[in-house]
């Protein structure tokens, strides 16, 4: 039989690692369709025969092409520094027993009895060299993820095998990097032009860098984003600990292609800086940006220590509040660490143009999802909502009135359900002596079933309908809660 690989592909996604091994000998388009599954995805982080193995694999242009996600840890210039005697001429490879972490007088048995390793280096340089031509060699590459923080004794000697992978074909770019780091990888990257990425997400942390410092950096990165004006489509911008990011976003040039921003904002001052700089940004780009994503995080530093909610919200009020994004059709807004009320001011601010909404993250009682549905519904919009996901929540019956009569055009719904009653205000009850094997009372569900079987949505335009939840009875049949929601909304096709 002959498929296309890319169907072979799918069809191995549900097959063990093992069996897929198995595939290599039976004929040519098994093991091509092998061959790509374990190369497709590669990662370089610590110096070892099985690292020296693969590098020597990709010098083959036949195994090069198959690569198309590369995850780089520089640890192995450390390694590989730590390990070298510059002044001896013995190769890098005869001391891999002293790596292994055996003695001396053991390494000669050991090299003795594994096979010869196919690449050999007298110097730190000699690997770093060989990995610049082989990372830079891979044509098929698409996405490249960097992770770069602390290794304060290898200086920036990784910077240049960091930006080898930087060819033509690359689509999307992740960098996890420190900022003392980042401008090592910025300087190196002057020296040829940059692919035409789409996606580039940034994890910045910071290490041991005066705050007098990080302006110029942050214009370095900004005029690096600038360069992409003719490609950028999605940018990620994520911090590990509060700073003042308002000099990138002020320096960054319109970007007339991006459609997609995603924000994660720390919790404690000045979380991601005077907020002139990002409502610029924004504004800048209202006839562009269609999806915003907004969380908030606490990784570390400041935000761990001193995580401030109404700090926060003051800060997003006063950001969100001044922003127009004309043609934003997209909201995700994650409820954890984030307050209720600055999320609602996010959805009423971009209330008229939305036709998508993620709300989800933290619990949202009966009185929330009014306020939620009345600011989708009391205003004028351009489109009706088309799709939203929201929750946890409590579902009971006036609050599916409630989705019905102001969500009257939505065609998708999903809804993350902690618990079912049968009227609004009841406290659901479980049964079971743990979390994991909790089942909310069968009767209650019932008596949930029994009352929707009284109403019906004949306007409700819903034909996909999602009740994702692991709470509510495991020991009621699903087809009841299909059928029962089937007769209650005509419209409806799809139920999960």
């Amino acid at each position: 039989m002959s498929l296309p690989n890319d169907v072979w592909l799918q069809i191995i996604e549900y097959m063990s690692p093992l069996a897929i091994q198995e595939l290599y000998s039976v004929n040519s388009t098994f093991f091509n369709v092998a061959m790509d599954q374990r190369y497709q995805q590669i990662s370089f982080s610590y110096l070892s025969r099985k690292m020296i193995w693969i590098l020597a694999r990709l010098k083959d242009p036949v195994v090069a092409k198959r690569v198309r996600i590369l995850h780089l840890y520089p640890h192995f210039v450390k390694d590989a520094l730590d390990t070298m005697d510059l002044s001896s001429s013995q190769s890098l490879l005869s001391k891999f027993g002293e790596l292994a972490g055996l003695i001396r007088d053991q390494k000669k048995l050991i090299l003795k009895q594994k096979p010869r390793l196919p690449l050999k280096f007298k110097t730190c340089r000699d690997l770093m060299q060989v990995m610049m031509e082989i990372l830079s060699g891979l044509p098929n590459l698409t996405d490249y993820h960097v992770l770069w923080c602390g290794l304060p004794s290898v200086g920036s000697d990784p910077a240049l095998v960091l930006s080898s992978p930087l060819r033509s074909s690359l689509r999307s770019l992740r960098l996890e990097v420190s900022l003392e780091k980042l401008q090592y990888i910025l300087s190196s990257s002057y020296t040829q032009p940059l692919p035409q990425l789409e996606e580039i997400d940034l994890f910045i942390r910071i290490e041991h860098l005066h705050f007098e410092r990080y302006d110029t950096i942050l214009l370095m990165l900004a005029r690096m984003i600038s360069s992409l004006c003719s490609s950028l489509r999605k940018l990620t911008v994520q911090l590990w600990e509060p700073f003042d990011l308002s000099p990138l976003f002020a320096a960054i040039s319109h970007l007339p292609l991006l459609d997609k921003l995603s924000l994660s904002i720390p919790m404690s001052f000045p979380n991601l800086g005077n907020p002139d700089g990002l409502i610029g940004f924004l504004n800048a780009h209202s006839n562009t940006l269609r999806s915003l994503s907004i969380r908030a995080s606490e990784l570390g530093g400041r935000s761990l220590m001193t995580h401030n909610e109404v700090q926060l919200g003051t800060w997003m009020d006063e950001t969100f509040s001044k922003v127009h994004l004309s043609c934003l059709t997209a909201l995700e807004i994650s409820l954890y660490l984030v307050p209720f009320d600055s999320a609602l001011l996010c959805v009423r601010t971009f209330s008229t143009t939305i036709t998508s909404l993620v709300f989800t993250g933290s619990y949202l009682a009966y009185d929330d999802l009014d306020l939620l549905t009345a600011a989708l519904s009391s205003r004028r919009h351009k489109h009706a909502l088309q799709s939203a996901r929201i929750g946890p929540l409590t579902l009971s019956p006036q609050l599916v009135d409630l989705f019905a009569d102001r969500f009257s055009e939505i065609d998708k719904l999903e809804l993350l359900v902690k618990s079912l009653v049968p009227f609004e205000g009841d406290v659901p009850l479980f049964c079971g002596r743990s979390n994991s094997d909790r089942d909310q009372d069968e009767g209650q569900v019932r008596r949930f079933i029994e009352e929707m079987e009284h109403r019906h949505y004949p306007e409700w335009k819903l034909r996909y309908l999602d009740l994702s939840s692991s709470s509510y009875p495991r020991l009621m049949n699903e087809e009841q809660y299909k059928s029962v929601f089937s007769q209650c909304v005509p419209a409806l096709r799809t139920f999960i």
